[in-house]
């Protein structure tokens, strides 16, 4: 099963974000509450942590600016060994 990594709600005036950084890199074995990456918005710095542990698949280049909601990445969580 494949789990969609989105961009989290960061408050009702932030509608957009530039995907600063990822943390990871495609086809690492992520856990789950890792940090995958870094959102800049004009008001915050936060990161995106994983919901469930599995292969990460990176959809968006570091640097991309990035609405709130798109998914960004997919976690394969079939595929978990270390």
């Amino acid at each position: 099963m494949s789990l969609e990594v989105k961009i989290p709600p960061m408050g009702e005036s932030i509608n957009s974000g530039v995907l600063a950084k990822w943390y990871v890199q495609e086809g690492d074995t992520v856990k789950k509450d890792q940090p995958l990456f870094e959102l800049e918005t004009d008001k915050i710095t936060s990161e995106g942590t994983a919901e469930a542990a599995g292969r990460i698949s990176l959809l968006v280049a570091a640097g991309t600016e990035v609405k709130i909601g798109a998914v960004v990445a997919k976690i394969d969580e079939s595929n978990t060994a270390t």
